[in-house]
């Protein structure tokens, strides 16, 4: 009796069982003929590398979260729906180190998803690792400024801010004609950037019949400068020009003055940063130059809105570069839209795309050089940086 009623029970599961499974297909064929389900979406990925630690960071992650800002207003579009496409960064820390960078570019490198980067940040980190990219057949839009960045001809490389030449012939004319110095001290931090940036001031600044009473060079993270100081402040100089990074230039700064070298430091871009403004003690930098790649936010095409979405988003002001990063971006989010997610499509979508973005119109060259080179200049005003309108 009780195998019976075992087996009358089990005969009712199997029916049940496959009363259910029938349902279940009528209900999934329903679905698919109703045309609705959902387009497949295919993630994206846009690499990025820049200093997230170390000195540097505040302008890696600074442009990190304007490229983070620009990936989540696109994965919102509804050009991007329709595309299908979910845009992801892939963000890593060089660390401002060419070694670092080299690492960072062959991991980008190995990740398939990665279709192009913003970055890197630093030209001595941009220039060995371009060719990783080059033979990776991997696009990217740096904010390098280092000449030799694009005079390799690499297919890959793309700029969206001025070269150092321009930056440096600027700052020459500037100090000899605007400003009126024809002595000056010129100090490098033995980089790349901070080296092309002094080569171009001084050959234009002597062109221009203005002398350079004492030239040298100092380390990257050095941080006691007294001697250096000692020499230039015997030479007298009316102002002393430094190329490199915000930190040993405030650090020069500062120790200057309280030396009682009473002249301006005159730098480039990379100055152009409340930290350096911090870091000198807003007294000591009282007076300062810099050059900046671009135009101020507020001259930008597009600078005071973006600025008032990113401090909306994020709760502050945006660095140097945020918006240069958020137009690269941009940039090959088009470039992707234009060709699909393939390398070698996307990475010749960006040399022939005209982008009205945020800072202007980017277009590049036949190097990969931005058509739009322009240059400003800042002078540090009751603790603050305030653009020199000539």
């Amino acid at each position: 009796m009780r195998n019976t009623r075992h087996k009358a029970l089990a005969l009712l599961l199997v029916a049940a069982v496959a009363a259910t499974g029938m349902l279940a297909g009528c209900s999934a064929k329903t679905e698919a003929d109703s045309g609705t389900e959902p387009a497949k979406q295919t993630t994206v990925k846009i690499g990025f590398a820049a200093p997230l630690t170390g000195d540097n960071a505040v302008y890696g992650e600074g442009m990190k979260r304007a490229v983070e800002m620009a990936i989540e207003e696109a994965n919102a579009s509804d050009e991007v729906k329709a595309a299908g496409y979910t845009y992801e960064i892939s963000a890593q820390d060089d660390q401002a180190d060419p070694k670092q960078a080299v690492n960072v570019a062959n991991l980008l490198d190995g990740d398939a998803g990665v279709v192009a980067l913003v970055g890197h940040f630093n030209s001595g980190c941009s220039i060995p690792a371009s060719a990783v990219y080059e033979r990776a057949g991997l696009a990217m839009v740096s904010v390098s400024s280092n000449p030799q960045l694009t005079a390799q001809g690499f297919a890959v490389v793309n700029r969206i801010v001025a070269k150092d030449d321009a930056q440096g012939t600027f700052a020459a004319d500037l100090v000899y004609d605007t400003l009126g110095y024809k002595k000056v001290a010129v100090l490098d931090d033995s980089t790349p950037y901070g080296t092309g940036l002094a080569t171009e001031f001084v050959k234009r600044f002597k062109e221009k019949g203005g002398e350079v009473v004492v030239q040298e060079k100092v380390q990257s993270k050095e941080v006691d400068f007294s001697a250096v100081v000692t020499r230039v402040k015997a030479a007298a100089p009316q102002a002393l020009y430094y190329g490199g990074a915000h930190t040993e230039g405030a650090l020069i700064a500062k120790q200057a003055k309280e030396a009682g070298l009473n002249i301006p430091v005159i730098g480039g871009d990379m100055l152009f940063s409340p930290e350096y403004i911090k870091i000198a003690r807003a007294e000591n930098a009282e007076g300062d130059i810099c050059t900046s790649l671009g135009l101020p936010l507020d001259q930008q095409p597009k600078g005071t809105e973006f600025k008032a979405a990113y401090n909306e988003k994020y709760g502050k002001d945006p660095e140097a570069y945020d918006s240069y990063a958020y137009d690269s971006a941009w940039i090959i989010i088009k470039a992707v839209l234009e060709a699909g997610p393939d390398r070698a499509a996307v990475a010749t979508a960006i040399r022939g795309l005209s982008y009205d973005g945020v800072t202007g119109t980017t277009s590049f060259d036949a190097n990969g050089d931005t058509k739009n080179q322009a240059i400003s200049a800042y002078r540090v005003t009751g603790g603050e940086w305030k653009q020199i309108v000539e």
